[in-house]
C-alpha cells in the first residue's frame, strides 16, 4: 500500500508568501489576516489543522483575529482550491494546503495520526465504483480508519 508514516509533501501547492498571487488570480485581495492564515497553513506542512489551531497559530503575531475571520478566510480558500477542508469521522473540519494531486487519508483510532495515500492506490476500486453505479465520480476523497504501524506495535 502507498500509505507511509511521514507523508510525502505537497509538492504543487504554493508555500509562501510570495508564491501566492494564486490568491489575487481569484479576485481576493491578500488582506494580513489571510496572510497570517496562509502562513499557519504554510508551515504546518503535512499536518492538518482545525480552525482552533489556525486560530492559535495566529494568535501571537494577531491576538485581536477573531474566530469568525479564521472560518472565513478558511471558506475563501477552500472555494478557491488553495486549501483542502475534510472531515475525518469525528464531525471537525480540518484544513491542509491543497495539492495538484488528489490523495486519501488514513487515520489511526488510537493516537489520531494522519497518512496519505496517492490517488493512484485507490483508483482501481473508484474505477470500479463507476462501473457498478453508473456514476461518472467527479471528485473522491476517502478516508479509512485503522491503526497505524506504532500504535499496533505497542498493542501487539
Amino acid at each position: 500500500m502507498a500509505a507511509t508514516r511521514r507523508p510525502r509533501p505537497h509538492s504543487h501547492a504554493p508555500r509562501a508568501l510570495e508564491e501566492v498571487a494564486a490568491i489575487r488570480s481569484h479576485g481576493r485581495r491578500l488582506t494580513r489576516q489571510r496572510a497570517l492564515i496562509w502562513d499557519a497553513l504554510v508551515r504546518a506542512g503535512d499536518r492538518h489543522l482545525s480552525a482552533r489551531e489556525v486560530a492559535d497559530a495566529v494568535h501571537g503575531p494577531a491576538p485581536e483575529l477573531h474566530q469568525a475571520t479564521i472560518y472565513r478566510a478558511l471558506d475563501v480558500f477552500v472555494a478557491d482550491g488553495l486549501v483542502r477542508r475534510t472531515d475525518f469521522g469525528d464531525g471537525r473540519a480540518v484544513y491542509e494546503l491543497a495539492a495538484e494531486h488528489r490523495h486519501h487519508h488514513v487515520v489511526c483510532t488510537s493516537c489520531g495520526a494522519v497518512a496519505h495515500v496517492h490517488d493512484d492506490a485507490v483508483r482501481p476500486a473508484l474505477g470500479r465504483v463507476e462501473a457498478e453505479s453508473g456514476f461518472r465520480l467527479a471528485d473522491a476523497e476517502l478516508t479509512f480508519h485503522g491503526t497505524c504501524a506504532a500504535c499496533g506495535a505497542a498493542t501487539g
